[in-house]
């Protein structure tokens, strides 16, 4: 879109494919619909956007608060609030006597030149053009597959593709419900699914007994569980929590497992006094177990509280708050927090800003920056790694411990991490096309983006639209949550993959977390960078053992050592006396953007080569 056409905000529906359905994968709606406005935003010039796509169907509310122009997706004699009963009917469609229109709504806010525009657009789609879109959008989802009669229809006449269209959509409607039924309980808790979770809290929100719900969501640190006992320590663990659960929910509430450490139930309470003391409650009680050895600490089980109340808030943010609380629980050695008190302004911030991302992805706001990597003995620059800046239009530029970790918490780390792909390999190419091919980049990427199936595919996808040597990438996985056995296996089978397109793979911050030697005798890896909590301990003759015994695993093992961290000149003496090859940190080089290290890449090129006792500066 060129800047300067006029933006429409649209509402759309998440489950009613082939005509409008939400696809976790891109993060969007895709159909018949979407791609009904798509083309219409490119011939019309107009700049069409979902908003705030996701699985809950939020158009209700979207359309009462007129936060959007336009109502997609709808079906029959749906309504909406200030809509103003405009409806603009796409094609109508029957069987047996019985027909359904399916329509988009305006809404009070639609600029009337892009109502007149829609109006005429939609006039020039004829009836057997929306059945061959909706039976084409049909074959193009990969779960679902297009009865041949629909197929043949096609090929005869309108009427029989019409009747086929009524068919299908019914029998896909019929799979969908099949479908949500079987998705209703988690199999392996015995709770209820984040399904059930949203059809409940749909039908809370629209009754007046919301004023004495709660969602309450409980966080069970699986991973440091799981780090000291095992896996299975942490199933059982799990298993647990959903029991205690079980006996503690009323005969109103309604448990689930939310997400593999997250238990949510909307609690019914008589006030919000009632509800924290009810969380408190379990979360004591789930952690009154011997597990891990009698190991569990206050952080491993707490409990968020977020009072529904008047506030139409939706499902998404419900839990983004509960979950908020339960985790700053932990950090204040507290059992439970209740959302809305003062202490609990930086929940919203944070809301805010995961609300702001995707958008920030779209508006290129999230900036490459470049720290330097040095060759131990010459302390010239041999590489950087690539780091992310939020350039935010509001509170300005975001250093990365102000979102990485809300992204983590929330499982969304992986948009960003390929974002930093994109950037990096731009860059580099950049520096081959100037002659540079001796300088490495490294960006990093969580072991659960590492854990995806199709991660090894997105990779190759990236770095074969870019002109490097291949060698010059290198692939950081750093410290996140530990991962289940299936997921530890597709990233072993990951690495393997992307080894074989001639990219690097190295563990960060190795030695502290989840790291271990366990991952060295696991995973083939080209290297591995030691933790800079290691290289702060190196001054006592314990850590300065341990940093000497993963120096030399390391090479022992083929791999490059790297150091991050480095800021003291007595840090920088031991490194190299410990044999470590690469060193980063703030002594060599600040956090730069890409222009400026770009910069001072090239001006390196023009200096001679040092003697091997090189200034302390990175050389670049």
């Amino acid at each position: 879109m060129q800047s300067g056409e006029p933006i429409i905000y649209v509402a759309g529906n998440p489950d009613n494919g082939p005509l409008e359905s939400y696809d976790p994968e891109s993060g969007t709606y895709v159909g018949a619909i979407p791609a009904f406005l798509a083309q219409f935003a490119a011939d019309c010039g107009y700049d069409v956007r979902y908003y705030e796509p996701g699985r809950e169907d939020r158009r209700a509310g979207l359309a009462e608060n007129l936060q959007v122009d336009l109502i997609s997706g709808c079906v029959g004699e749906e309504r909406y609030a200030n809509t103003a009963g405009e409806r603009l009917v796409l094609f109508t469609a029957g069987q047996d006597g019985e027909e359904e229109a399916y329509f988009l709504c305006f809404t009070e806010t639609a600029p009337e030149d892009f109502r007149d525009a829609l109006r005429d657009y939609a006039a020039g789609r004829s009836q057997a053009w929306w059945t061959g879109a909706v039976l084409e959008a049909a074959a193009a989802a990969p779960a679902r597959t297009v009865p041949a009669a629909a197929v043949a229809g096609a090929a005869v006449a309108v009427a029989v593709l019409l009747a086929a269209l009524v068919v299908l959509l019914r029998r896909l409607r019929r799979e969908r419900r099949r479908a949500r039924a079987r998705s209703m309980t988690d199999p392996e808790t015995g709770l209820g699914t984040a399904a059930a979770l949203e059809d409940a809290y749909g039908r809370v929100m629209r009754d007046q007994s919301r004023l004495f719900y709660h969602l309450v969501y409980i966080h069970l640190d699986l991973d440091h569980v799981g780090y000291l006992g095992g896996q299975e320590q942490a199933r059982a663990f799990l298993h647990r929590g959903a029991q205690v659960l079980q006996q503690r929910a009323g005969g109103a509430d309604v448990a689930v497992c939310a997400e593999w450490g997250g238990l949510a139930v909307l609690h019914r309470a008589g006030s919000d006094a009632d509800a924290e003391a009810w969380a408190s409650a379990v979360a004591a009680e789930i952690r009154d177990a011997d597990f891990a050895g009698g190991a569990l600490q206050r952080a491993d089980v707490t409990a968020g509280v977020c009072p529904l109340g008047d506030e139409h808030r939706t499902l998404d943010q419900a839990l983004f708050h509960a979950r908020q609380c339960a985790l700053t629980a932990g950090r204040e050695g507290k059992d439970c927090r209740r959302c809305g008190t003062e202490q609990c302004l930086h929940c919203q911030e944070r809301w805010q800003l995961l609300s702001d991302f995707d958008r920030g992805l779209e508006r290129d706001e999230f900036e490459l920056y470049i720290q330097f990597f040095v060759d131990a003995h010459s302390y010239r620059a041999v590489g950087g790694e690539a780091l992310s800046r939020w350039n935010h239009p509001r509170r300005g530029r975001l250093n990365p411990d102000r979102f990485i970790p809300l992204l983590e918490q929330e499982g969304r780390i992986g948009r960003l991490d390929f974002r930093g792909l994109e950037l990096t390999c731009t860059f580099l190419e950049k520096l081959a096309r100037q002659g540079v091919e001796n300088f490495f980049l490294s960006c990093n990427f969580s072991r659960g983006t590492f854990a995806r199936e199709d991660f090894a595919a997105r990779v190759a996808e990236v770095v074969e639209r870019r002109d490097f040597p291949r060698k010059l990438l290198i692939l950081e996985i750093t410290e996140s949550a530990q991962l289940s056995r299936q997921e530890a296996e597709q990233m072993l089978r990951s690495i393997v993959a992307v080894r074989k397109l001639g990219v690097r793979v190295i563990f960060d911050d190795f030695g502290m977390g989840f790291s271990s030697f366990h991952d060295l005798q696991e995973y083939p890896m080209d290297g591995l960078k030691l933790d800079k909590d290691l290289v702060d301990h190196m001054e006592t003759e314990r850590g300065r053992i341990l940093l000497q015994g993963l120096v030399q695993t390391g090479h022992r093992l083929g791999m490059t050592v790297l150091a991050e961290g480095v800021e003291e000149d007595w840090q920088i003496e031991a490194l190299r006396e410990l044999g470590c090859d690469v060193l980063q940190g703030f002594r060599f080089s600040v956090p730069l953007p890409a222009a400026e290290a770009e910069k001072r890449i090239f001006e390196a090129l023009r200096q001679p080569p040092d003697d091997g006792e090189g200034e302390q500066n990175g050389g670049a």
